[in-house]
This record gives C-alpha cells, structure tokens and sequence, in this order.
C-alpha cells in the first residue's frame, strides 16, 4: 500500500516569512494590530469633524428648559423638572495688564529679592473696564422631579447626562418621583 498524501519536506529550506503567516498567533496579532489602527484613525477623524458641531449650553432659564427637554427623552422619563443652584451670580471677565517690578535688597552679604505685581484693568475710550467674558457660576445642586423617577435606572441614565452636561459631581444630584 503505498500512500501518497504524505509529503516529504526535509530536503527543503522553510521560507520564514510564509512560516510565519501560517502560525496562528502570529496572524491573531497582526489582526487586532490592524484593528487597533483602524480604530484609532476612525476615531481621530470623528473627533475632528465634529469639533466643530460643540453645543454650548446657555445660562438661566433657557439651560434649564434645555436640560428638561433632553432629560424628558430618557427611555422611562415622563414629565421632567428642573432646579439648578448656583454658588453666587455671573462674573465678568475684565481683560488687565500686568506690571511686575523687582527690587534686589543687598545686606550684610544676603540678597532679597522683592517681586512687586501689579494688576491695572485695560479700559475702554469710555473708561469703562473692557470685559473679555463672562463665567458661569459654580453649581452647588440640582433637583430633578421627574415621572419614573422612583425607578433605579431612570435615576442613574438622569444622574449621568446632569453629570456630562453640567460638569458637575453625581454627590450634586438629587432625582425624585413626580407625583
């Protein structure tokens, strides 16, 4: 009985690079390489693109009606109130220039420097502060009276878009069941 499915290879050099495609690890690694690669550059090119489309939150009334309708489309959601409380007002952002002045002070042998700021606001032609911006006041709580609010997961998918959107920790959320 002679077999001829059986083939000799001793006699031959094994070519490296076709061994190496042929082992399974190696063509498991060279997969989530790759893979890994495509991720990054699809990643990369949608955070380029959509810089553009920010959405920036406005302040008072209109962000809580914004934050209400986004919050009333939760899966579990009904109807949505809104409280935000705010640490103090709205502070104006004064553009100034700043003048720094150093005296060195030498006695007997030891030397002290004296670094001397000062601030002066950039006026306008009406001399008037010129203001460069607003910053929204820090948040110290939110309340969210909400339909479906006693139900576990509706708390936490509330708690989490508050947190994103606002910027604010979970420990300033306080979500409860409308009645």
């Amino acid at each position: 009985m002679e077999n001829n499915n059986i083939v000799d290879n001793r006699g031959e050099k094994p070519d490296k690079i076709s061994g190496l495609i042929k082992n399974k690890k190696f063509q498991i690694i060279f997969a989530v390489v790759v893979l890994f690669v495509i991720v990054v550059a699809y990643f990369s090119y949608v955070n380029v693109k959509d810089k553009d489309k920010q959405v920036t939150l406005s302040d008072g009334k209109e962000l809580t009606t914004q934050i209400q309708e986004v919050l009333g489309k939760i899966k579990g959601v009904g109807d949505v109130k809104v409280l935000i409380v705010y640490d103090g007002g709205e502070q104006l952002e004064i553009a100034s220039k700043v003048d720094k002045r150093t005296d060195r002070v030498e006695d007997d042998g030891r030397v002290t420097e004296i670094i001397e700021e000062t601030i002066t606001p950039i006026l306008t032609n009406g001399n008037e502060p010129l203001v460069i911006g607003t910053k929204r006041a820090k948040i110290d709580g939110v309340v969210v009276v909400a339909k479906g609010g006693d139900d576990p997961k509706v708390k936490v998918a509330i708690m989490q878009a508050l947190a994103t959107l606002l910027k604010i920790e979970y420990n300033c959320i306080n979500v409860f069941d409308m009645e």
